[in-house]
Order: C-alpha cells, then structure tokens, then sequence
C-alpha cells in the first residue's frame, strides 16, 4: 500500500499519507472545491482504496460541499434525517441525547435501507469539542480477507435484509430491501464484507431466525478488527470522506455535552453486487 501513496506523490501534485497501517489516508495538495477532473479521479481511488481520507483545512461552505460530492455521484439524502432549513441535500450531525445516555447505532454503514445505497459520504467540521467526539473507521476489506474460505464459500451468494432503525417518521421509511453479504467494489475491484449493527441488517436470506441472526453477529464481531481500524481526531475545518461500500464507521460519544456539529453529504451508489 505504500508503493501506491508514493506513486500518486510523483504523477501528481495530490501529496497522500498512510493514517494507519491498513486505513485512511491524509490527502494535501489539492484544493477540494477547484478539482480537475483527474483529481477527482485520483480522490475517488484514493478513498475507495483506503476506505476513508481525511482533507486537512478544507472547510467548505454548504453549497460547495453539494457541489463538490456531486462530482462523485448524484447527491443523495437520509429519508427522515435532519436537513439544513436552506440546502435540502445537506444534511445536519448534531449530539442527540436521550436523558443521560447519546443515541448511536454503533459502528454502521450509512442508509443500507435503499436500493442504492451511498457511494461516499463526506462530513465538514462545524462545530468541534475542545476534547472527545471522534469518529472510527473500520476496513471492511480486510474484514472479508481474513475470513476463512470456507466462510467465504458459504456466503457467495447469500443475501441479508436491511430495514429502516430508529426513525420517528414512518412514512419516510422505505420498504426493506436484501443486499449481498459480500460486495464488490467497482473502484477497486476488491470485496468487502457488507453487514451492519443488527437493528438494521436482521435476516439472512433462507436461513431460520436463529441461524440468520447468529451469523450476522458473528460477521459483525468479525468485521470490527482492531488492527482495520482508524480512528479520526476532528479538527476545525477537516472535511472527510468515505467510501461506504468498504467500511464500516461510528460516532465515539466522550465528549459529555460539548457541542459537536457537522455537516453531511453523501452521493448515491450502484445497487451492491458480488462478482
């Protein structure tokens, strides 16, 4: 992997630097809202590569930041998330607190509920706590590579359902859909292993209940490996993107009530296949 960060340093003015030793990447040397169209490209692999980047002071203004996904893909929401009162593709990231205790999922993959899920999400730091509030990535690459190939075999071909979790507005919710438990990356070419946290991804196509619960925990455990992981430090101004069909991510809410706001944007991805 380190052979790939230096060949884009010499064919390109984009500078790119490992974050840890199998995820993200710290993308300089480019500007995100003046791309070229072979930057772009080069950004697009970069993070379908390295399942996330991180673009140090790059804040962008909210139109800019619609702008800039859409050179990936059409712009896509959440049905039923907060928006922005003035960009309807903008989506607003804010604490919620249910009494003592922060509501998050745990580590997820974002809107799997819909038949083409998104290709890449990108959050803009708004509003960051002095301390806490981080966000960890976790390679869903390496997830499906350490599986043994007796497991790989077993779920070639094997669907789960996804459904909606946690919305109060019911008629937003789309109807469930079944999505390959491993999926190819038309980026790199590569598979990952494509489960979320089990309110969302709560049945293993032909399987009892049982069975298909037991190994949707199963993978889950499995795709949440220490040494695939990366975890972001938010700064003022960082701007990050991933790619959602390769990674898994979640919220770590330690910063007690310090404000945490960011924007997010996502683009709309193929409808997830297996070769």
């Amino acid at each position: 992997m380190a052979l790939a960060i230096q060949r884009v340093a010499r064919e390109s003015t984009i500078n790119a630097e490992l974050l840890s030793g199998y995820t993200g990447v710290r993308i300089t040397g480019l500007s995100l809202g003046s791309m070229s169209d072979r930057e772009v490209e080069e950004v697009q692999r970069l993070v379908s590569e390295y399942c996330v980047a991180v673009f140090p002071d790059q804040f962008l203004p909210p139109d800019q930041h619609v702008e800039v996904i859409a050179r990936f893909g059409d712009v896509t929401v959440t049905p039923g998330v907060d928006l922005h009162p003035d960009y309807e593709n903008l989506h607003v990231v804010r604490n919620y607190i249910d009494g003592d205790r922060p509501v998050s999922g745990g580590f997820h993959t974002d809107t799997c509920f819909v038949d083409r899920p998104p290709a890449y999400t990108s959050l803009n730091a708004i509003e960051i706590p002095e301390h806490g509030g981080d966000t960890v990535f976790a390679n869903q690459y390496l997830a499906y590579d350490t599986l043994s190939e007796v497991m790989k075999s077993w779920l070639k071909g094997l669907r789960f359902k996804h459904v909606v979790s946690g919305t109060d507005r019911p008629e937003e919710v789309p109807n469930p859909v079944w999505h390959p438990a491993v999926r190819t990356n038309p980026v790199t070419g590569r598979k990952a292993l494509y489960v979320t946290f089990a309110a969302r991804c709560i049945e293993a196509e032909g399987m009892t209940p049982e069975e298909g619960a037991n190994l949707i925990r199963f993978l889950y455990q499995h795709s949440l490996a220490n040494h695939a992981m990366y975890r972001h430090r938010w700064r003022p101004g960082d701007f990050v993107m991933w790619d959602n069909r390769c990674s898994l991510h979640a919220a770590v809410y330690d910063h007690g009530e310090q404000p945490r706001t960011l924007y997010r944007v996502m683009c709309e991805g193929e409808r997830p296949y297996e070769d």
